[in-house]
């Protein structure tokens, strides 16, 4: 079952975590991040790790929201850097990604692997203004006589405030009208989303 049994990594589409985990650190949509070369040295290797643009290129000082709807990936993990990348899990728990989380600066990037099922229910909560609900495949069940014998109630919990989640699908927007999503713009419909490749183009989300 390739929804909730392959595990892939999810490259860019991680990136609104890291940014909803900046949000909540006080970080603004005006925030202004360094887009310049990074380079990391790993705790547990002592090597270094240095993201890369995949223009190649570097802006210099960038807002947060360009950095959101351009998909700049220095800017994001000098973000995530300053933050703490144990924020940055906390957040992506909350938001229902359980599995592929690995604690190093590369999961700012979504280096960590997942699947389609808690992708989707990650991404559902920003629509949902902040609530993330765990999917159910069985709502309830009845005997023979039309006897409730089981019931199985949404589960709900908050995983960012509402001006959280309102800010980040503002910037999903933002990705489709003026960023790397442009083409999902042919659909004449509202729609707020992210793109996504990994490495050697192995996987192509959105």
């Amino acid at each position: 079952n390739r929804v909730t049994q392959a595990q892939r990594q999810s490259g860019s589409l991680f990136k609104p975590v890291v940014f909803s985990a900046a949000l909540a650190q006080d970080y603004t949509a005006a925030s202004m991040i360094m887009d310049a070369p990074l380079f990391i040295r790993l705790s547990t290797t002592q090597k270094i790790w240095q993201p890369k643009n995949f223009s190649g290129k570097y802006r210099g000082p960038t807002l947060l929201r360009t950095a959101m709807t351009q998909s700049i990936n220095v800017v994001t993990a000098r973000l995530a850097h300053q933050i703490g990348i144990s924020k940055i899990i906390q957040q992506a728990r909350q938001m229902g990604l359980k599995s592929g989380l690995p604690h190093v600066p590369s999961v700012s990037l979504g280096a960590g692997e997942t699947n389609l099922m808690e992708l989707v229910q990650a991404y559902s909560t920003f629509p949902r203004g902040g609530t993330q609900i765990e999917p159910r495949l069985v709502l309830s069940v009845y005997d023979r006589d039309f006897q409730l014998i089981f019931n199985n109630p949404p589960r709900v919990e908050q995983a960012m405030s509402p001006q959280n989640a309102y800010i980040i699908t503002h910037l999903l927007k933002q990705s489709v009208e003026n960023g790397t999503g442009w083409r999902a713009r042919a659909l004449n419909h509202p729609v707020a989303g992210k793109t996504g490749t990994t490495n050697d183009m192995r996987d192509a989300w959105f």
